[in-house]
Formats: C-alpha cells, structure tokens, sequence
C-alpha cells in the first residue's frame, strides 16, 4: 500500500491482515512510502502484523516509478509470498505490474466508487481485472456493477470481478465510552450535538454538512456542531462558518486518535456522514455500530450499507437543504432516533462484523479462479 497513515484504506488493510492471519497465513504489509503515522504503525505490530516500509519519497515520473518497482521487487523475491493482495491501486499502476512477476496468486482490492475512475482508466481496470489479476476485490457490490458494467455474468470479467464488504469491530464500538462533548468544549446541557469524523476533504462534503448546520441552526439555534478530523479544506471550512456568523456554535476540534473515533461519535446526538463519493463508507458503519443515529448521503456505497429510513436517512448527495430537513426531522423525533440507532447497531454487528469478514474472505480465496494461476 502506498502509505501508513490515519484513515478508511488503513483501517481496512489491517481488518484484512488480521483476518489472512486468522485463516493461518504470515502477513507483511509493505508500504511504499515515507508517509507513516506512528500511531497506526504501532496498531498494526500489536495485531502481530508484519510491515515493510519503503521510505521512498512520493514522487512522479519515469525515475520514481523505477525506484518503486526495484525497491517492491526486492521485496516480494525476499518474500516469496503465496499470495499478493494489493490494498490501493493510486498512485501508479507500477506495484500491480510487479506483483504478478513474484506470485501466482494476485488480488487487487478496489475502495473507490466506479465513478472515481475516467473512459480510459476504467478500461485499464477492467483489463486487469480480467487478465492480470485473479481477482478484483471491490468493497460494495455498487463499485463492483460499475465495473463489470455491461459484461455477461458468464464473460471473464464479470467472473473476476468480487465482492467483499469492510467489517467493523462491533465488540469495540459497543464498549467505547462516549466523550462528553459538552463539557470539553463548553456546551450546554440540553443542547444537541451533531457530528462528523473524518478528513477535510472535498469529496467528503463537509461544506455540505456546514451550509446545512446555517439552515438548521435558524429552527434550533441550540445546536452545536462537532467537526472531528483535518485536511485541506479546513481554513475553506472556517471561512464558511465565519460568514454564517456560527463560529460561536460550529466546533473543529482537530484529529484523534484512531482508536478514539469510537468514543467521538457515541457523544454525538446524531451523526452525519454527508460524502460527495463513497467506495464503502467506513464512517457510516462506525456510527451505526455505536448505535448513533445517522444522516447520510445517499451516494454510491453509502446507498448500500445505509437502509434508508430503518438504520438511518439518506439526503441527496450535495443538497443542504435536504440534508437540514432530515436533520430537523431527528431532531423533533427522540423515538424515531432511538428507532434507527438500534436497528442501526443491530445491523452493523450481523451483516458487517468481524468473524463474518474472516468467512467471507476465507470462501473468496478458496475460490478456483484465486488458487489458480491468471489467464485459467
């Protein structure tokens, strides 16, 4: 994977190391480049997972890619693995290609939606998929339609193309103790919280989230609105709640730990995940474990993993005002919150949790396409 940082991808590499370990494989997890969070470096080695790091500097060009696929080789020869499973295939296309020269068995995991990828990249993919890699491992069945497209369900790609959906660590979400929002930034008492975690990134919507919290915030002026999580568009972000005169009632409280995130959102009153695009949709799954009720966009993944009106409400993706409507709606309901969170966690733990995860990957590489060599 290209880098060890703090994120969905991260999360997700070591669920699926963890679970190869519980099926009796020795994992190693090489990271290509000198981007590395101590913190989730040391998650990574209690979980007893082995990790390679590269240090290269992340750069483009022909040199760059050169190095990276000299340095990954030597690598994968010392390691001589049964099995290769590249976790992201961003920035280059180089590690795939070197792979397939140290192993028999090669998997590629997708986590963005198909509307990431332009004609022409779409076309690589599904190339890959059908003859270099023995399988291409989506994250939603919503990614895996967009690829396979108009393919017959008999043709080559269809066939590689699979599915297997994150897990959460339900046990952990049960047991977090929520933080006291209230008390730690100076809220009142019977003021609500609403919430986000995650990166200030574009195509995660916050702005949407933001624009909203004006519109909400003239019905219920005693809401306070928790942003957990940094990036690029912070100061955008700020800017925005500075002109809405909400700087008094919007609260960016920076990144936490990952193993806090957890904690974070069982001290919201609800929780919004409002996402421009979502290969999966981590965050959502997390708040539904913690029994939090959730507003969501209804885009690509999320339209899966989200049951709208049963486990949570979906709003269009990019409209505020859409999004402030089902706010104020859970907000005016206290039942229908308490209605949605339980069917919310109640759905996380049996269709998402961890030893489904290990079951599900167990049947997925004893699969005859994925014990056998590409191009059988």
């Amino acid at each position: 994977m290209p880098c060890l940082l703090t994120g969905g991808t991260e999360v997700a590499t070591l669920d699926t190391a963890t679970a190869l370990q519980q099926l009796g494989y020795r994992v190693n997890v090489i990271v290509y480049f000198d981007e590395l969070d101590p913190a989730m470096l040391a998650e990574f080695k209690r979980a007893g997972v082995e990790v390679t790091l590269l240090r290269l500097p992340r750069a483009g060009g022909a040199i760059a890619a050169v190095r990276l696929g000299l340095a990954l080789g030597k690598s994968l020869l010392k390691l001589r693995s049964s099995l290769v499973w590249l976790q992201y295939m961003t920035p280059t296309l180089v590690p795939l290609l070197v792979a397939r020269l140290f192993t028999r068995r090669l998997l590629a995991a997708v986590h963005v939606a198909a509307g990431h990828y332009n004609a022409s990249g779409m076309a690589r993919l599904r190339w890959l998929a059908s003859w270099w890699c023995n399988a291409l491992v989506c994250v939603s069945h919503t990614s895996a339609r967009g690829i396979v497209g108009q393919a017959p369900a008999n043709s080559r790609l269809a066939q590689r193309v699979k599915v297997l959906p994150n897990a959460i660590d339900t046990a952990l979400a049960q047991n977090a103790v929520a933080i006291d929002w209230r008390s730690k930034v100076g809220i009142a008492a019977e003021s609500p919280v609403i919430g986000y975690v995650g990166r200030l990134a574009h195509n995660k919507g916050v702005d949407v989230l933001v624009k909203a919290a004006d519109q909400v915030n003239r019905q219920h002026p005693e809401c306070h609105w928790l942003i957990v999580g940094d990036g690029s568009e912070r100061e955008h972000l700020q800017g925005i709640v500075e002109e809405d005169g909400l700087a008094n009632r919007v609260h960016f409280v920076g990144s936490l730990p990952r193993d806090a995130v957890y904690s974070a959102m069982k001290g919201f009153d609800i929780a919004v995940v409002p996402s421009r695009e979502e290969g999966f949709g981590l965050t959502a799954l997390e708040a539904m474990a913690c029994g939090v009720p959730l507003v969501a966009s209804g885009v690509d993944a999320l339209q899966e993993v989200v049951k709208d009106g049963e486990t949570g409400l979906l709003f269009s993706p990019g409209d505020s005002g859409e999004l402030a409507e089902a706010l104020v709606q859970l907000l005016a309901s206290s039942e229908q919150r308490h209605v949605l969170a339980r069917a919310a966690s109640r759905h996380a733990g049996n269709t998402y949790g961890r030893q489904a995860f290990v079951e599900k990957l167990g049947r997925l590489l004893n699969e005859k396409a994925v014990m056998g060599e590409v191009g059988k």
